[in-house]
């Protein structure tokens, strides 16, 4: 594994564990406060460590070499092309009765993509 890449799983990993805790975190005292303004400041608690996400994504395609670079490139590409046509499609179908989803499974859904791209692209290469 190269530097460049033990680097972006490190912080990527601790940018994923801070999404979780503060994203429960948030949740839970959202719903302590009831109807509250402050509801909203609560459930921003995550976004901290979503922009810790866009963070570590961006500095590993800086740090990584041509390969990897390309690599992240493409995965990137299919997973952004995969997740529009599923977000899309599930929303087309909620025009005729699909039940409604919270948009918190957005970034699920990209998330998947990308792995499933980035293993994918891998996997062309071998």
């Amino acid at each position: 594994m190269t530097k460049a890449k033990s680097a972006y799983n490190r912080r990527l990993g601790l940018a994923m564990g801070a999404y979780l805790v503060l994203l429960f975190a948030g949740i839970g005292i959202a719903q302590a406060l009831g109807d509250s303004p402050w509801r909203f400041a609560a459930m921003a608690l995550p976004v901290p460590a979503i922009v810790g996400v866009v963070w570590a994504v961006a500095r590993y395609a800086i740090e990584a070499d041509e390969m990897q670079s390309a690599d992240l490139t493409r995965s990137l590409a299919i997973a952004f092309g995969a997740g529009s046509a599923l977000t899309f499609t599930y929303g087309i179908m909620q025009v005729v009765g699909a039940p409604p989803l919270n948009w918190m499974f957005v970034w699920t859904v990209y998330g998947v993509c990308w792995l499933a791209a980035s293993a994918w692209v891998k996997r062309a290469r071998s």
